[in-house]
């Protein structure tokens, strides 16, 4: 491990009536129940890691941000342009809430926030494939997240097969790789929905 924290405590976040209150009137983001079951209280939660073994291809870092901050604060706009007017109008809808500035990677997801969404869409952006839209909802890439413990590149596998191009291509190896330690690693989680995606992506 060379990251793993939580980040501060607000006296702004620690209630999420208010705060889902404000997505609501301020920014037309009637959040679902579903979404606000998965609430956390601390600014941002991250880590960043690898294994021991020098010949590992696996590498894994997150860093997720409070649902007010990446609405408020992480609009993609401010980072990407866009090469086209219809990926600009995207990316003034996208709002990062995950990652990697450790490993800079450039990859990150964010959900996009359409006007009066209850369950955004989410999405995951990699400089070489641009942005690219998850079959997942916010609470499912926490729960894959869980899984997969951030080793880089694994939303991949909840994007459409025929998206993974070059930025794809890098990563399979430690894709692999994962998918044949952690099942012996984590056996408590299921991975075989990942490792039927993986194959479906090779």
């Amino acid at each position: 491990m060379t990251k793993a924290e939580f980040g501060k405590l607000s006296k702004l976040m620690q209630n999420p009536v208010p705060v889902f209150g404000s997505l609501a009137e301020r920014h037309d983001l009637p959040l679902s129940d579903k979404v606000r079951g998965y609430y956390f209280r601390h600014k941002e939660v991250a880590a960043s890691w690898r294994p021991l073994d020098e010949n590992s291809e696996m590498v894994g870092e997150f860093r997720l941000s409070h649902v007010l901050t990446a609405v408020t604060q992480n609009h993609m706009d401010d980072v990407y342009d866009g090469d086209d007017v219809e990926e600009r109008a995207l990316y003034g809808e996208l709002r990062v809430f995950d990652d990697t500035p450790r490993t800079g990677t450039g990859r990150m997801a964010a959900l996009r926030a359409t006007p009066g969404a209850s369950d955004p869409e989410i999405w995951f952006h990699d400089l070489r494939d641009g942005a690219l839209r998850m079959d997942l909802d916010y609470p499912g890439y926490l729960e894959k997240l869980l899984i997969t413990k951030g080793v880089i590149g694994w939303q991949y596998l909840y994007c459409r097969p025929e998206d993974c191009g070059m930025g794809f291509i890098p990563i399979v190896d430690g894709l692999k790789e994962m998918l044949d330690v952690f099942p012996r690693l984590f056996p408590a989680y299921d991975y075989t929905d990942l490792q039927v995606r993986l194959k479906d992506r090779l």
